[in-house]
């Protein structure tokens, strides 16, 4: 198993309920009612409480270590990615943290979707870069340590 196949699945999960969220905001069009926006609610805490645990093993274990891994190469692109998207957890819990509510979210349905299209957008695009960038230097990484410990 890769050392990232965790964090993949962490982040497939999440890729998930933001499927879920979108659909249900196109499915609701003009105005939620106040079940609709309930049901939202649900939905980004679902959401906060995966992505919590990701952003904690990525900040605590996986960039330090590929920061610290004496690899040049390696040791940039985590440190790039982690100053560039480090601000993403935050605005996150900020995002849910002013939409927890469902009164909030009927009472602005349209500032809810507007800030909902940016957060969704940055997310999609941490998930992607690191999938496709920066997993598979911690993957190799990884791979040749055991390499050399096994030999």
């Amino acid at each position: 198993m890769s050392a990232t196949a965790n964090l993949r699945r962490q982040h497939d999960a999440a890729t998930l309920i933001v499927s879920d969220i979108v659909a249900m905001v196109a499915q609701i069009g003009a105005q939620p009612t106040s079940a609709q926006a309930f049901r939202l609610t649900i939905l980004l805490a679902k959401l906060v409480g995966t992505l919590r645990i990701h952003f904690a093993q990525e900040d605590r274990h996986l960039y330090p270590s590929l920061m610290a891994s004496g690899q040049g190469g390696t040791a940039a692109v985590a440190r790039r990615f982690f100053e560039e998207m480090g601000h993403l957890g935050p605005a996150l819990m900020a995002f849910v943290e002013r939409w927890r509510s469902p009164d909030a979210i009927v009472a602005d349905w349209t500032g809810y979707r507007d800030e909902q299209r940016a957060v969704f957008t940055a997310l999609a695009d941490r998930i992607e870069r690191e999938n496709t960038i920066l997993y598979p230097l911690a993957d190799e990484l990884t791979d040749t340590a055991r390499g050399a410990s096994a030999a």
